[in-house]
C-alpha cells in the first residue's frame, strides 16, 4: 500500500516525500508540531512569510501552503486555510488550518484521525503512531495520514527504519536509501581526481559553454552537477546546497530594502549617503557594522525589535535598519523579509575549496578540503546579524549614461570564511585525498 501511495504522489507531481510520526498532540486543535529549528520551512514550499501579531506565545510569523489531502486512489481535496506558523520565542514551528474549509462529507480529508483524543483514547492507543506523509514539488503539498494500525501503518513504520532525517522531525523517502552525504562526497571525489576543470557554466538549455569571468568557480562547480545559473531554490544536490570558496569572503544573501530613502528615491539616497560621488557616477559601497557609524555613508545599522539577551524577536514590525544621525530611516529590511531570505538558504550546505589556475578561460581544481555544515538555525542567523558576523557590504551604484541615471543594485550580506562556524550547529571537515 505504501508504494501505491508513493506512485500516486509522484503522478500528482511530488518531487520529494517526507514522513513524520505523529503524537497524540498532533491534531487539529493543538496543530501539528514541525520542529524547533524552523528548517522545515526551507524544505516545504510555502507562500511569502508575513509577520503576525504578538500573542501569548510571543511574536508569530505565518506562511500559507497550497495544500491537498490525497487518497490512496489519487483523489485529492484542497485544504485552503493550511499554513505554517512559527514562534521564534520557543522556538517551534506548527502546521495549522489543515482541516478548516474542507468538505465534511468527503472521506479524503482525515477529519476523524485529526481529532483531539480523549483520555480513554490516549490510553487505548498507547505508543501507537499515525504517520503523516507529505509529497511536494516547488509549489504544492499533498498529504496523507495513516490510521494507528493496519497494513499501511505497518509498512510505513518498517520503511522509516532505513530513512534519514531531512529536518528535525521529518524523514525523507527516496528510491535509494544511500545517504545523501555519501553520494555527495563520492561525486566530489570524482571531481577532485579529475584535476583542473576549465571555467564553464550551463546555459538556459542545459548546454555547457565556456565562461571567462572572474566569478566562474561557483558556476563551474554547479555545471558539474547539472545546475543552471539562477535556477530553482531547491537544494543543488539531493538535500545539499553547494558553494565554492577560496577561504575569503562569502556572500550569504542579497535582499533589497523594502522601505526608507533608498526606496523612495535612490538618486537622493546616493547623493546624501554615497561613499564615492563623481560627476557621472555615485557609489554606495562600504562595510556597515551593527551599531557603528559608517564614516563614509554617515549611516548607522541597527537590528530593531530584537532582544540579544533572549536571542528572540520582540517586535514583529522591527527589522534591520540604516539610519542617519538625525534618526531618519535610510533603508529598512523587515523581519518577515529577512526570515524569507533565510528560508531560502538550505539547512545543509557543502563548502568546496578550490584552487584557481590562470588561463583563457581559467580553470578550477576542486578539493581536497570539503566542509559540510548543518543546522543553520534562525537564532544563529539573527545573532550573527546582530554581532556583525554577517555584515552589510553593499555594491550599489548609479551611472550617468545618455543624460539618464541608471542604477545597479547589489545589497550584499557577507561573512568571512573564518567565521563560518558561527552560522551552523554542526560542521564536519573532509579531506578528499584521504576519503574512500
Amino acid at each position: 500500500m505504501f508504494q501505491e501511495l508513493v506512485t500516486q504522489l509522484h503522478k500528482l507531481g511530488a518531487q520529494r516525500i517526507f514522513i513524520k510520526p505523529l503524537s497524540n498532540n498532533d491534531n487539529s486543535k493543538q496543530q501539528i508540531y514541525l520542529g524547533s529549528d524552523f528548517d522545515v520551512i526551507r524544505a516545504i514550499p510555502s507562500g511569502e512569510i508575513h509577520a503576525g501579531s504578538k500573542t501569548a506565545k510571543g511574536i508569530i510569523f505565518k506562511a500559507s501552503l497550497d495544500f491537498y489531502w490525497v487518497a490512496l486512489d489519487g483523489q485529492t481535496e484542497q485544504a485552503p486555510h493550511t499554513q505554517i506558523i512559527f514562534y521564534p520565542k520557543y522556538p517551534e514551528t506548527r502546521l495549522s488550518g489543515f482541516i478548516r474549509g474542507t468538505n465534511r462529507e468527503a472521506e479524503i480529508t482525515p477529519r476523524e484521525l485529526m481529532q483531539p483524543p480523549t483520555s480513554f483514547e490516549r490510553a487505548q492507543r498507547g505508543a501507537n503512531k499515525r504517520y503523516l506523509i507529505l509529497g511536494f514539488d516547488n509549489q504544492r503539498v499533498w498529504a496523507h495520514c495513516t490510521s494507528w494500525e493496519g497494513q499501511l501503518n505497518s509498512e510505513v513504520a518498517h520503511v522509516l527504519q532505513s530513512l534519514e532525517l531531512a529536518t528535525s522531525v521529518f524523514y525523507e523517502y527516496r528510491h535509494s536509501t544511500s545517504k545523501s552525504e555519501h553520494k555527495l562526497l563520492d561525486k566530489l571525489l570524482t571531481l577532485y581526481q579529475a584535476g583542473p576543470i576549465s571555467s564553464c557554466r550551463l546555459n538556459s538549455h542545459g548546454e555547457l559553454i565556456a565562461y571567462s569571468a572572474q566569478n566562474g568557480a561557483g558556476y563551474t562547480l554547479e555545471a558539474q552537477f547539472g545546475i543552471t545559473p539562477n535556477g530553482s531554490t531547491d537544494p543543488d544536490f539531493m538535500n545539499w546546497e553547494l558553494k565554492a570558496h577560496s577561504r575569503g569572503v562569502i556572500t550569504m544573501m542579497t535582499p533589497e530594502p523594502t522601505d526608507g530613502m533608498y526606496i523612495e528615491d535612490l538618486y537622493q539616497f546616493l547623493r546624501a549617503h554615497g561613499t564615492k560621488i563623481q560627476k557621472d557616477r555615485m557609489d554606495f559601497a562600504s562595510r556597515h557594522n551593527m551599531g557603528q557609524l559608517n564614516q563614509k555613508s554617515g549611516l548607522i545599522m541597527h537590528l530593531e525589535g530584537y532582544d540579544p539577551d533572549k536571542g528572540e524577536i520582540v517586535d514583529p514590525n522591527g527589522g534591520l535598519t540604516l539610519r542617519n544621525q538625525n534618526d531618519r530611516l535610510a533603508a529598512y529590511w523587515g523581519f518577515d523579509k529577512l526570515v524569507e531570505h533565510w528560508k531560502k538558504k538550505h539547512n545543509n550546505t557543502c563548502f568546496v575549496a578550490y584552487r584557481k589556475h590562470d588561463g583563457t578561460p581559467p580553470s578550477y581544481h576542486y578539493g581536497p578540503l570539503i566542509t559540510l555544515c548543518k543546522g543553520s538555525t534562525l537564532n544563529l542567523f539573527l545573532g550573527a546579524l546582530y554581532h556583525s558576523v554577517i555584515y552589510y557590504d553593499p555594491g550599489v551604484n548609479m551611472k550617468l549614461k545618455n543624460e539618464q541615471w541608471r542604477a545597479k543594485k547589489r545589497n550584499q550580506f557577507r561573512v568571512r570564511w573564518v567565521d563560518i562556524d558561527k552560522l551552523f550547529a554542526e560542521i564536519t571537515e573532509v579531506d578528499l585525498s584521504q576519503y574512500s
